[in-house]
């Protein structure tokens, strides 16, 4: 069954950079909706682009921040945040050739898609979907996909599970930390190295806190 995945998932597995695990886990190719990724916006404004361009130049950003020379500890600081970012944005920047190499299929939605994605967006919810509040355009992007095709969810975004389950119950999904439990049990990384990448995902904005696996 082919997946199709979110941001969430693809942004922090890409700047940890074990993309490579994440596409061996899921069986590439994988999905992605056009408003996650566009490999033709690069060019666009900034509210049009999709999340993924938008995560980039967010990074890139903060990399081409000056910095004052005075070499104090806000200085130094401020020299590790842009080289981290700089490494962020150098991964993530690693879609376009995912998508070149055809690991990553970008995907059009139907119109019986959006349609979905258009009630799962609206301001006000729509209580015979199940949603509490209004999903993120990718996100609701994602679980179209999945109900209208039968594909596997791979998403942290818990209103998006919630929706999920209310119109597809039992419906197959992926969770990041799942997904890194089931990568030491197949043998592709040790459970060490499982929590290790999950603590570093965490240091880069993941909200997860619990590890895939007890410390021993």
């Amino acid at each position: 069954m082919p997946t199709v995945v979110d941001t969430v998932v693809l942004h922090y597995f890409l700047v940890v950079d074990r993309a490579a695990l994440l596409l061996e886990l899921l069986e590439a190719p994988v999905g992605v909706p056009r408003i996650v990724f566009d490999p033709d916006d690069g060019q666009a404004d900034d509210a049009m682009v999709s999340e993924l361009r938008r995560n980039i130049r967010y990074e890139q950003r903060i990399a081409d921040t000056a910095v004052p020379t005075n070499g104090d500890d806000t200085t130094r600081e401020l020299e590790s945040a842009r080289a981290t970012a700089q490494t962020r944005a150098v991964r993530l920047r690693a879609m376009d050739g995912l998508v070149t190499d055809g690991a990553i299929e970008v995907i059009d939605l139907t119109e019986d898609e959006l349609d979905l994605v258009g009630r799962l967006t609206a301001r006000e919810p729509d209580p015979s979907l199940g949603i509490l509040v209004a999903l993120d355009d990718g996100e609701a992007a994602c679980v179209a996909i999945a109900v209208a095709r039968g594909w596997t969810l791979a998403t942290d975004d818990g209103d998006a599970l919630r929706v999920l389950d209310h119109l597809a119950p039992d419906h197959p999904y992926d969770r990041i930390r799942r997904l890194l439990v089931r990568g030491a049990t197949d043998g592709l990384v040790t459970e060490a190295e499982a929590n290790e990448i999950h603590e570093e995902m965490t240091r880069a904005g993941f909200w997860d806190r619990v590890r895939p696996f007890p410390e021993r």
